[in-house]
């Protein structure tokens, strides 16, 4: 990836994260999608929701050693096609984080996230003796997650040709997309290669995506995959673009 805008670039440390993802009809997505996006299937005519989570620390300008910013962050998103250049890509329904003026900043580039309660703690499960992670905070509603990594997980799913398309489907676009119908933008990032790991969902209050019609109420406790990164070095490039559908 060679990104386009290079005005900008913001430079991070993901810690402990998350992607907790569904596999769910296409037809229930399509229509919260910018007419701009192909959906991205991944097994035909059905495509992934996945909720994600992290921690962000020493968010700053490249070049820059402060300010620097750490905060929660949880969004909910799917996988398009970028129609630029064909690749794959990330489509952002809601974004929100635990901080109060990272919001006014990212709104500047019309980036419009959410500030919500978001408490995300690493700890060890004594009775599986594997690393976990639990959440709680909240986001119209509580929230709650619990995560566990899990070698019983590691075969993938079956809709895939093999484990690694999995991961390089859910973790690995480099184009990010933001916004409505006329009001889409669209934005680059770059990372270094990922350490995945594979894990289990041990407990989920998270009704955002249910309310807004992307996940039943059954299907919120019953992921498809549910992978972990324990960290990630990130780098953002501002200003994003603006995506208009073709006349």
């Amino acid at each position: 990836m060679n990104p386009s805008n290079r005005l900008i670039s913001v430079k991070m440390t993901l810690n402990h994260v998350f992607y907790i993802s569904y596999l769910v009809p296409a037809s229930r997505i399509r229509p919260f999608l910018p007419v701009v996006l192909p959906p991205a299937t991944a097994f035909p005519e059905h495509m992934f929701v996945s909720i994600v989570g992290m921690k962000c620390n020493n968010v700053r300008l490249s070049g820059f050693p402060w300010p620097s910013f750490d905060y929660g962050q949880l969004n909910v998103r799917t996988y398009v096609i970028d129609p630029q250049t064909g690749n794959p890509a990330v489509y952002f329904f809601q974004s929100g984080v635990s901080s109060c003026i990272v919001p006014l900043l990212t709104s500047i580039f019309g980036i419009t996230w959410e500030r919500i309660d978001f408490d995300l703690q690493p700890y060890l499960n004594e009775e599986a003796a594997q690393p976990s992670y639990k959440v709680i905070g909240g986001w119209q509603e509580d929230l709650y997650f619990e995560i566990v990594e899990s070698e019983s997980s590691r075969e993938g799913m079956e809709v895939f040709a093999d484990p690694e398309s999995e991961i390089t489907h859910i973790t690995g676009p480099l184009i990010g997309f933001m916004g409505s119908t006329g009001h889409t933008i669209r934005f680059e990032i770059s990372h270094l290669p990922l350490e995945v790991h594979r894990a289990r969902l041990l407990g989920i209050r998270f009704q955002l995506p249910v309310a807004m019609g992307l996940l039943k109420e059954g299907e919120l406790s019953k992921p498809d995959s549910v992978l972990l990164v324990p960290r990630w070095e990130f780098t953002v490039y501002l200003p994003p673009r603006r995506v208009y559908p073709r006349s």
